[in-house]
């Protein structure tokens, strides 16, 4: 959330935006500046992605910018997603990254680079006119201007998500202000919104509504922030009019939860803008669908891990079962819950938002950077025996890159929050504080989640009297607590907190330990037969050996996250057992490092070591583990080893696959279309065309005889007739009516070797007979006939 929260309400006049006591908060948290980490596990990887921050070429990331603006780029830009139509994101996130390290830190070098980032894009706007300053073809808002709007999910005027692109670059302009002080930074970004706001005022309603299809970050909570920051409503005019998303925000205002099948990271940073509008204007219906959204995708849609979704969607809640792949849990989704958290929890310090805040970070913000500078996840993969897939450090630039390096800068940010005469200590973490208002210092040594043990040591200008409230997790059922040596008790239960109050004087010591117990959470909705196997707030995770000669691919690092197979081709192990409480007796601590255990014959096939998920870096690991009786391993080994069997020889032949409707795999396989649309049906999206064509560029194997495997659902019922053609060449005809009533079934389309002949290659178009619909097609794959 942001750290200078200004708090506004409309005005008869727009000339200024002034606070309303009807929103005040009641926990603010405090400046990153008044927080620095100190040793531990959170530390490290600040220090690991600072030293990556400060050596990424900035005339790369501003190239795009550069040559939109008609200015000769001062470098090449930097492959990736920084090459494709989403290029400049990055920028921006980079912009927030390098002002939470400066907040964070007071890192000089941060400093200068914010200033060369700000000079080079007002420069750009200049060389612009008029305002306009984004690596986007202005061409798509000249277009929308003129009214000529063409939206879906990722894609606005043939442009991937130029508004998400758009609200990144504004993020960095407002944190670059906020956190470094530029104020050439609030000129820029005032003078692009204002451009903005007169390509806009011409459109009607249903034409703002139409635009809102395609993916636009969270444009309406920028736009909040630079009301508030240049004093001027109208800016908040602008995010609550032409950024308010009705088909998404006005069911949750309503109560009503309507998320599944929607993709996650485009709504959470909507409803972040709804968090912020109601701080400046008291609108309760803006609180309610704010609160309706959390306890929906916290409480009914969130993994053991923090972590929510699959392949990008929120789906289902009774799909948890099926939805363990190596897909789920984008980072860039709970980076934002987190930040989503920190304002629900300012309105009403509520355990359980901290409580969330803390499973989070540690077991996936935590768990999902790597060990060198530069290693990003994108999902966090819950198969059956999973690998983490990060990236290489320069040639990614995925979305989840752009909110990894903002991550490890803003550790900081929920540690503490602070009423007038009210401190809050929420997470358990290696730091300072420096809360001076009250003349207070307060120091807080540990290593937590590696110990479970906390010291906190107050500096006092002099005797200040205040409450101290610290976190009694929801893990913890009798934390021990003492105050200057002398045991306390503690009057309060799991999920809530321990209030001290007292006048605290410089050496005050309180010493804290959080015993930390074995447990198993089940997954919802597996009637509980699949569960993860917890420590404290820790998920612990079972390492799964590398057989000799097999290659593991969690030591590759890959450009194209989609490339990463991230499932490793082992047995699924399973916990074998009368109870979860047998399970969790046949879990003995090895002696080792904190937190790691070994399973005594209670694993099949073979007993694993247990450790933290967070620390698991390129090894082979499971999370989810199906619980059964020993008669049911018995049958399901014999049922494992042939389905393994089979599985195996299709993954060793399938060369590539592509989900249609799904947004990340479309774009990744350059999807093409003419009158197409997609949409969901049995919990499947499909892709179809009606008197058009859609079109996917695909790998095949050039030395060897190639098929096309496509997935279609059998119940149509009105006949769709189609051709299917590779490079122009048709390859085969369909015709979908009741070809296998009630299921979904394939088709194989053999490929002529003079096709693929010489490529890596090829587009595999669906062509629409005339008058007719080609698909609907639900899965497409390649692979070696």
């Amino acid at each position: 959330m942001a750290l200078s929260i200004v708090i506004c309400r409309h005005l008869e006049s727009e000339a200024q935006v002034k606070p309303d006591t009807n929103t005040r908060l009641t926990a603010t948290p405090f400046a990153l500046s008044q927080v620095c980490l100190q040793d531990g596990p959170f530390k490290e990887r600040e220090d690991v992605n600072a030293r990556f921050l400060l050596t990424v070429d900035t005339d790369r990331l501003l190239a795009r910018f550069r040559q939109e603006a008609g200015l000769a780029p001062k470098a090449e830009p930097y492959r990736g997603w920084e090459s494709k139509e989403l290029g400049g994101h990055s920028l921006g996130h980079y912009l927030s990254a390098l002002s939470l390290l400066y907040a964070s830190t007071g890192s000089s070098h941060a400093l200068e680079r914010i200033r060369y980032i700000i000079d080079e894009l007002d420069a750009c706007q200049t060389a612009n006119g008029g305002g306009y300053v984004l690596s986007v073809p202005r061409r798509v808002f000249e277009d929308l201007r003129q009214g000529k709007i063409k939206a879906s999910g990722a894609n606005l005027n043939d442009c991937w998500a130029p508004n998400y692109t758009l609200h990144k670059m504004l993020a960095g302009l407002r944190d670059a202000y906020r956190l470094a002080g530029n104020n050439k930074a609030l000129e820029v970004e005032r003078k692009f919104v204002d451009w903005l706001a007169d390509v806009l005022s011409g459109l009607t309603e249903a034409q703002i509504q139409e635009m809102l299809k395609a993916e636009h970050g969270g444009m309406n909570e920028v736009l909040a922030d630079l009301a508030a920051d240049a004093g001027d409503a109208r800016y908040l005019r602008i995010a609550e009019r032409e950024f308010h998303h009705k088909a998404v925000l006005d069911p949750l205002a309503n109560g009503e939860d309507n998320l599944n099948g929607l993709h996650g990271n485009t709504q959470i940073p909507k409803v972040i803008g709804l968090a912020r509008e109601y701080e400046m204007t008291s609108n309760p219906k803006c609180r309610v669908a704010v609160e309706t959204f959390w306890d929906s995708v916290v409480n009914r849609r969130s993994f053991a891990m923090g972590g929510h979704g699959e392949s990008e969607y929120f789906f289902p809640p009774e799909q948890f079962p099926e939805k363990l792949t190596p897909y789920t849990a984008e980072t860039c989704n709970t980076y934002n819950m987190i930040k989503l958290t920190g304002h629900l929890f300012s309105w009403e310090p509520k355990a359980a938002h901290m409580d969330f805040v803390e499973r989070a970070l540690i077991n996936h913000v935590l768990a999902n950077i790597g060990h060198r500078p530069g290693e990003f996840g994108y999902f966090l993969s819950l198969a059956s025996v999973g690998v983490k897939a990060f990236s290489p450090p320069f040639d990614a630039w995925w979305c989840c890159v752009g909110t990894g390096m903002e991550n490890p800068a803003r550790y900081g940010e929920m540690v503490y929050f602070h009423g007038p005469d009210t401190l809050w200590v929420n997470l358990f973490m290696g730091s300072t504080l420096a809360w001076a208002e009250k003349g207070v210092s307060f120091r807080q040594e540990t290593r937590f989640p590696e110990e479970d043990s906390v010291r906190l040591v107050f500096t006092c200008k002099r005797p200040v009297p205040f409450a101290l409230k610290i976190r009694h997790p929801y893990w913890c059922e009798h934390p021990k607590v003492k105050i200057n040596g002398k045991a306390m008790t503690v009057k309060s239960t799991p999920s809530s907190y321990m209030t001290f109050e007292r006048t605290w004087k410089s050496g005050d010591t309180i010493q804290l330990r959080l015993p930390m117990a074995l447990r198993l959470e089940f997954l919802p909705h597996s009637d509980d037969r699949i569960v993860a196997v917890m420590y404290g707030p820790i998920v612990l995770a079972g390492i799964v050996p590398v057989e000799p000669g097999v290659s593991n691919p969690a030591t590759q690092r890959f450009a194209d996250h989609l490339a990463a197979k991230r499932k490793f081709d082992a047995f699924a192990p399973v916990f074998v057992g009368a109870s979860a409480a047998d399970v969790v007796a046949h879990l003995r601590p090895t002696g080792g490092t904190f937190a790691e255990f070994r399973s005594e014959g209670v694993v099949k096939l073979a007993d694993l070591t247990f450790e933290p998920l967070y620390r698991v870096y390129e090894e082979p690991y499971a999370v989810q583990f199906p619980l059964m009786t020993a008669a049911e391993w018995d049958r399901r080994e014999v049922e494992l080893r042939a389905e393994q069997e089979q599985r195996a020889r299709w993954e060793a032949n399938t060369l590539d696959t592509v989900t249609p409707g799904f947004q990340q795999s479309e774009i990744e396989h350059g999807m093409q279309s003419e009158n197409s649309t997609t949409g969901d049906f049995l919990n499947r999206k499909w892709r179809e065309a009606h008197n058009g064509w859609f079109s996917y560029e695909m790998a095949v194997d050039p030395a060897a005889p190639n098929v096309l495997v496509a997935t279609y659902w059998g119940g149509e019922w009105q006949s769709h007739n189609f051709d299917i053609l590779i490079d122009g060449q048709k390859i085969g005809a369909q015709k979908l009516r009741a070809n296998s009533p009630g299921d979904f079934f394939e088709e194989t389309y053999p490929i002529p070797l003079v096709l693929t002949k010489g490529k890596s290659n090829v587009t595999i178009r669906f062509q629409a007979h005339a008058n007719d619909t080609a698909g609907s097609v639900y899965g497409l794959r390649t692979r070696r006939d």
